[in-house]
């Protein structure tokens, strides 16, 4: 029985794996090696178009599917940083590293950053430079080192004798798998994550048409950090319903979509219901990023697609 129309079970942090417990497998590819947490706690490798499952390195509790944009590591070797000069832009930069020492910044930037622990304590600081060279002396021990362009730290970019550029994470539905998840008249889309980021619009689940003319997502806005039921029809956006969110916390969250009938909950919250806009028509869903492939970066613990509108009572169950 599935009243619901559940199209797509991926229970991520639980299974560790892309195989759905129901529904079609998702293709994933990331053009580069990557690290994430294992279920030892300690930094491990991944291939090539090898998805990740992150872990808390302190409790070891498994995160999910970790999914993020690419970055680049500036600064080598990254592994026991020493001291050295790296050419930035007027950019907010994230440095962070494990460790005791000291990492004092002059040049584009000045400021001192003190280590507070080893392995998995992790020291970071958000700075926005002027364009130029940025001088990076260093004492003590600082250790897994990294420099980014970027707001905040992502997942540790080991570096040898140059900068080395970690590929963004893609996770696809297509094709004749794509017609086993998609109903154009009306679905709902739930996911439940952490540690997100909301920079450029990204979705945290989309049915599009890899343009921003047909677009059905529970995405991410910036502005204000909200979630939102945003449905994009013919090059225009039809229906918006919205509700804030705190980005560093799990959230639970859902997106109904159905002619004249668009919400969407999270936490067991509901937004102001949309009662007027049409639907998309879409050939791809995506997990953790917009029909131009922004990615959102942070763990996936489970990802739901339904081929009916639910209820809102239902939404608010689902996300509570």
């Amino acid at each position: 029985m599935n009243a619901d129309g559940l199209s797509l079970n991926l229970q991520l942090a639980t299974d560790k794996t892309l195989t759905a417990r129901k529904g079609p497998t998702p293709t994933f590819t990331r053009a580069s090696t990557a690290t994430f947490v294992g279920s030892d706690g300690l930094i491990q490798s991944a291939a090539i178009n090898q998805a990740r499952f992150d872990h808390n390195p302190v409790t070891l509790a498994s995160l999910g599917l970790l999914m993020e944009e690419s970055r680049t590591n500036l600064v080598f070797p990254s592994a026991t940083l020493t001291t050295q000069t790296r050419t930035v832009t007027a950019v907010a930069h994230t440095l962070s590293f494990y460790g005791t020492g000291t990492v004092v910044l002059s040049g584009t930037h000045v400021a001192t950053v003190t280590g507070t622990g080893a392995y998995p304590t992790r020291t970071t600081l958000t700075f926005t430079p002027t364009a130029g060279s940025l001088i990076m002396t260093v004492t003590g021990s600082v250790t897994e080192a990294q420099l980014e362009a970027g707001a905040f730290a992502t997942s540790y970019i080991p570096t040898t004798t140059a900068s080395v550029v970690r590929s963004a994470d893609l996770c696809t539905i297509t094709g004749g798998d794509f017609t086993l998840v998609y109903n154009e008249s009306e679905h709902t889309l739930f996911a439940e994550a952490s540690g997100m980021s909301h920079a450029g619009f990204p979705s945290y689940l989309s049915f599009d048409n890899t343009t921003a003319a047909e677009q059905s997502t529970l995405a991410g806005y910036p502005s204000s950090n909200r979630v939102g039921c945003i449905e994009s029809d013919g090059g225009a956006t039809s229906a918006a319903v919205l509700l804030s969110v705190t980005l560093s916390q799990n959230n639970k969250m859902a997106a109904a979509m159905k002619l004249n009938s668009f919400q969407v909950s999270l936490n067991g919250a509901l937004g102001t219901e949309d009662t007027s806009g049409t639907m998309a028509t879409a050939t791809s869903f995506k997990i953790g990023r917009n029909w131009q492939s922004v990615v959102l970066s942070g763990t996936y613990k489970q990802v739901k697609v339904f081929k009916k509108r639910l209820s809102n009572a239902k939404l608010q169950t689902l996300t509570t």
